[in-house]
Order: C-alpha cells, then sequence, then structure tokens
C-alpha cells in the first residue's frame, strides 16, 4: 500500500470518527499527515501579503476610490489565506495555537516602510487569534480577532469552519474606519478524494465615509456555476446608489465596473498582485513563545515526512499546555494575554456596523469570542517587543523560562 493510499484510509477514518462528536472541532488533534508547517497564529499576516495594496488607500484622495481599494484588498488576501489551509497535495490543518502564542513579523512596503504584524492566541477554549498590522508611515493599520468553530457534515462528507469576529482598517490621513466582517469556508470533495475549498455565506465592509461593500460568495453546485466565485457591490450608504461592483472569482480573475458609467475600469488575475513575505526574527533570537520556534521540530517532523517525530512533539507541547490549563483552574487565576485586552464593548464596531443589513452580522457576539479584543496600542506594543518577554514564568512545554528570548 502507497502512502497516498495510507493516507486516504486513514482519513476517511478520521472523518468517521469526527462525525461521531458533537459541538465544535476546533481543537481536535488531526492526524499528523492532514497538518501544514504553519501555525493558526500565522494566518492574519495574510490581510497584509499584497502589500502595496493593503497601504495604496492613504495615497488616494476620493473616498470612494479608498472604500475599494479596501475592499480589492480583502478579496486579493483571500487566496493567501487559503494557502495557509489548502496545500497542492490537499487540505492542510493549520496548527493548533497554543494559549498565549505569538506570532510576530514586519512586512516592507515599495516606499521603504514597514508595517508590523502581532497576532496572539488570545482563548483556547472557544479558540480566538487576535491580530494587529501597522504602518506608521502611511498610518495605516488594521485591528481584528477572529473564534473558528469547526464542524463535520457527515451526509455532505463537508467540514465546514465559521468565523466569528472582524477587523477594522484605520486610514489616519483620511480619518477613516473600515469595519469588515469574515467569510466562513466549507472543505468539500473529502470523500470522494478530490478536495477543495469553497468560501460561502455574506460579508461586509461597512467604512466610516458613508460606503458600504457587500460580498457574496458562491461555488459551484449541482446546478451550475465556477468554483470561488464572488460579487461584490459597493454603494453609497447616504442615497443607496451603487457605484462599484466586482465579479469574478477571489481564485482567479476580478473585474472592476464603474456603475455609474457602466464601464470596466479594472480587470486583472488575483495571482500577478504583487505579493510581499512577511520577515521574522532568526528562531535562535524568538521567544519560546513565539509560533516558528514553539512549534520548530513539528514543523521539521512535516516538512521531512517524519510523522513518528510530529506525533512526539505535538504531545510534548499538547500534555504540558493540559497541565497548565489544570494548574490554572486549580488557582483560579486568569491566563495573562500580553497584547491584546478583552473589552466589555466596542463603540467603533457599534457605530461602523449601524450600516449592516443583517442583525446578526451587528452583533459582536462575544459570548463566541470570549470578548471583544481591543489592541494595546503601537507605543505599548513596541515596548514589549523591545523587551522580548513575553511570559516570563513558563515556556510552552511548562519547563521554567530563564533569561530573555535565549
Amino acid at each position: 500500500m502507497t502512502a497516498s493510499q495510507t493516507n486516504f484510509s486513514q482519513l476517511k477514518d478520521f472523518l468517521a470518527y469526527l462525525a461521531t462528536i458533537k459541538g465544535d472541532l476546533s481543537n481536535i488533534t488531526a492526524p499528523p499527515f492532514l497538518l501544514s508547517p504553519t501555525s493558526a497564529t500565522e494566518i492574519p499576516a495574510s490581510w497584509a501579503s499584497r502589500h502595496d495594496l493593503f497601504l495604496q488607500p492613504a495615497q488616494e484622495a476620493n473616498a470612494a476610490q479608498r472604500a475599494l481599494l479596501i475592499l480589492k484588498n480583502f478579496l486579493c488576501s483571500l487566496q493567501h489565506q487559503l494557502h495557509q489551509t489548502f496545500a497542492n497535495d490537499g487540505p492542510r490543518k493549520p496548527i493548533n495555537a497554543v494559549l498565549g502564542e505569538l506570532f510576530i513579523g514586519e512586512f516592507s512596503g515599495a516606499d521603504g516602510s514597514s508595517t508590523r504584524m502581532i497576532s496572539e492566541q488570545v482563548s483556547h477554549h472557544p479558540p480566538v487569534t487576535a491580530s494587529a498590522l501597522y504602518n506608521p508611515e502611511n498610518e495605516m493599520s488594521s485591528t481584528g480577532y477572529a473564534a473558528q468553530e469547526t464542524s463535520f457534515h457527515a451526509a455532505t462528507g463537508c467540514v465546514r469552519v465559521q468565523q466569528t469576529g472582524h477587523a477594522i482598517v484605520r486610514d489616519e490621513k483620511h480619518g477613516e474606519s473600515h469595519l469588515r466582517t469574515l467569510p466562513s469556508m466549507t472543505i468539500k470533495g473529502l470523500l470522494t478524494g478530490h478536495p477543495h475549498p469553497e468560501l460561502e455565506g455574506v460579508c461586509y465592509i461597512s467604512s466610516s465615509s458613508g460606503y458600504l461593500s457587500t460580498v457574496e460568495f458562491t461555488g459551484k453546485t449541482w446546478a451550475g456555476g465556477a468554483r470561488n466565485s464572488v460579487r461584490a457591490e459597493l454603494k453609497s450608504v447616504r442615497d443607496g446608489g451603487k457605484v462599484f461592483e466586482v465579479t469574478g472569482q477571489w481564485s482567479g480573475r476580478l473585474a472592476i465596473r464603474d456603475c455609474a458609467t457602466d464601464t470596466l475600469i479594472d480587470e486583472f488575475d488575483v495571482a500577478e498582485v504583487p505579493t510581499s513575505e512577511i520577515r521574522v526574527p532568526p528562531l535562535e533570537t524568538q521567544s519560546p513563545w513565539e509560533s516558528q520556534r514553539a512549534w520548530q521540530g513539528v514543523a521539521g517532523g512535516i516538512r521531512e515526512g517524519d510523522m513518528r517525530r510530529v506525533s512526539a512533539e505535538k504531545k510534548e507541547i499538547e500534555e504540558a499546555q493540559r497541565e497548565i490549563r489544570s494548574a490554572q483552574e486549580m488557582a483560579h487565576v486568569e491566563w495573562p494575554t500580553v497584547f491584546f485586552h478583552a473589552a466589555a464593548e466596542s463603540r467603533e464596531f457599534e457605530v461602523l456596523a449601524r450600516a449592516i443589513p443583517d442583525p446578526a452580522v451587528r452583533d459582536l457576539a462575544r459570548d463566541r469570542t470570549a470578548g471583544a479584543w481591543a489592541f494595546v496600542g503601537v507605543e505599548a506594543a513596541e515596548a514589549l517587543i523591545s523587551e522580548g518577554v513575553y511570559h516570563r514564568s513558563l515556556e510552552p512545554t511548562g519547563q521554567i523560562l530563564h533569561g530573555a528570548s535565549s
């Protein structure tokens, strides 16, 4: 029996196991061959992966065009985000982040500026990742958080990942904020051996400048259609007039029309939009709590195809984490987050969400995200990064942490 046949057999057994479980599957440990060598904390970097596009609103004079650029960056970021969970040889589940895990890096802009990226696992039950991106030179930033709820539907053989949360993109040069909600994902075709991802549902981008983008995802069905299809309308909130329309595939070609003149103003392949790689410190200088150092043994085993090493490395961290959680519960103490804190409300979210027609989307749903997570701010974050010691007493493996990040 070949390795691929063995893996497919194990996948079928794993799906049969999932079918017996009720509720959220996000923290279920997947078979080693299904794992990605990256942590879930690395996914938010996708939002600035088209880095120059991420910064473009700061240089645009027209408010409607700025709202369109925010929408364009959102759509162009999806392919990179999905690549974290779907490789050429099939689905890859990101490694479940441990509570307190951090991912910190930087993007470089064509103008010489840099964008800091910070991601932190702020909750384990439910799993919630908070993130912040900021570029002081261009006065562009984005902060947000997402909880994931994963379910398996035995009748269709699909795995569905429901995201709860939001991000707010801020353009300080123009005094604007843009609230962005999150899509859900379904992995189809698992039982037939031809898995593929689809985004589904409706997302919104509500801009303080008075524009609302409605983004509808559809896919290929028995009745027709194309995979990864998307249709977005950008309207004026004041008069309801449609300003721009975007159609196509978020993984392929997209076309943008000016609705006032009914003219095609842009058509492009998402793959042609320049991408930027995020830079992270060398492993030896990272804190033991930073993702790539924390999971280096697991990631190495995945890349080498050494599944025994993957299982052993994961087991050491996961067992230590269970012991840490148990000790916390016995002592009645909460885990101290570093770059984000749980707030009771978000006034900015509430104001921007008023333009969204769906009442369910206007709800912060704090019970599903363990709070409304707020960023500590650029100055405080830079001071913490400069010090480089984030959880002073322990490593993720439960060992006592000595010194700083060495």
